[in-house]
């Protein structure tokens, strides 16, 4: 999957060379450390480093490609996961009417989250994301077209996707996580066994494998005011919910609330979701009911940003919660220290970053 946008980038580069365009580039680099956590929610390598790469070229004003990079010492269990490509797209923008029209196609983060509003899907107020956006990093990335309309405040869109079918896996088979671990293209995340038997497969999930050939589908709307933000997405995978040798197809429909309010120094942010997941096994449907919400407040000073972020999620019978605390320091420069202790069923783990921003 991640060979067509190899291609890509090879193409943005060679025509900026030629001056066809201007090529952009930002990104950044981080260092790590983690108190060591042997499972749950909370598992992280307790050293780790990653970089990350937005390379955007623009040959017209209206047309935009955009390829992410990414690479990272903690892959967690995977295979293919250490380095890829999350995103890789083309967008172009019109604007009818005074309105503004804007078309996406490849592969991109659905336009949902309230707190990964920075550059390359990152979050703005905390080191680690929620464990809803944790679990759309890790098992959800649209992979066809995306139109988005916007009129005044009001906004509207919709997308058709290829790929996704195992979204729905991770939560009832390993459960939920807060880390900020996007799936690059080509990867997949292993599932665990709950009782290990040599004669059983393993199975994982993936967001660029196409099993069933049936398209997911996903619409959105919201008002976008001066102070506060209001949007509804409905997301559903269509997959067949059947086993396709290594990968085990969940059928998913999922809705979100998000909720955003921002004035001076002040930002207050939640999403809830829900939905149920189907999987057929030996010629049954079980049935899973999903849900995770956050809340979020956090106040931003000249050097620094200070959040404090509670979580409640659940898969099927199985509730648990999580409070989250974590300040970014921003002095002058490029550098950006930060710090982040989270408590989450039973676990608890803090991290210390230190992060580094380069380009435009």
């Amino acid at each position: 999957m991640s060979r067509p946008f190899a291609f890509l980038l090879a193409g943005l580069c060679a025509l900026s060379a030629q001056g066809q365009g201007a090529l952009a580039w930002n990104g950044f680099a981080l260092l790590r450390a983690s108190s060591v956590n042997e499972s749950g929610p909370l598992v992280m390598e307790p050293i780790s480093a990653q970089v990350q790469v937005g390379l955007d070229w623009t040959p017209t004003p209206a047309i935009t490609a955009h390829v992410h990079l990414l690479g990272r010492t903690d892959a967690g269990d995977s295979t293919r996961g250490h380095a890829g490509i999350p995103e890789a797209y083309v967008e172009a923008n019109v604007h009818p009417g005074g309105d503004r029209l804007r078309l996406r196609g490849g592969a991109f983060f659905l336009p949902t989250s309230r707190e990964n509003v920075d550059s390359l899907w990152e979050t703005a107020y905390t080191i680690t994301p929620s464990a809803l956006n944790s679990w759309f990093g890790e098992e959800l990335r649209p992979i066809g077209l995306d139109a988005s309309y916007f009129h005044g405040r009001l906004f509207g869109g919709a997308t058709l996707f290829r790929g996704n079918d195992t979204f729905g896996a991770l939560p009832v088979d390993r459960g939920w996580a807060l880390r900020d671990h996007w799936i690059v293209l080509g990867e997949r995340i292993h599932l665990p066994q709950l009782f290990p038997d040599p004669n059983e497969p393993f199975y994982d999930t993936s967001v660029s494998a196409e099993t069933d050939h049936r398209l997911g589908w996903s619409a959105r709307a919201g008002w976008n005011g001066q102070y506060l933000l209001a949007q509804f997405t409905h997301i559903a995978n269509r997959s067949d919910a059947m086993d396709h040798g290594s990968l085990e197809n969940w059928n998913t429909r999922f809705d979100v609330v998000a909720l955003e309010y921002t004035r001076d120094d002040w930002t207050v942010a939640a999403e809830s979701g829900w939905g149920p997941t189907v999987i057929i096994a030996e010629g049954e449907a079980f049935v899973s009911g999903l849900d995770a919400t956050y809340l979020l407040v956090s106040r931003r000073w000249d050097r620094g940003r200070a959040t404090i972020r509670a979580d409640w999620f659940r898969a099927g019978d199985v509730r648990d919660r999580a409070l989250t605390a974590a300040f970014l320091l921003t002095p002058p420069g490029r550098l950006r220290p930060g710090i982040e202790v989270t408590t989450a069923a039973g676990h608890h783990r803090a991290l210390i970053e230190l992060r580094y921003s380069f380009g435009g």
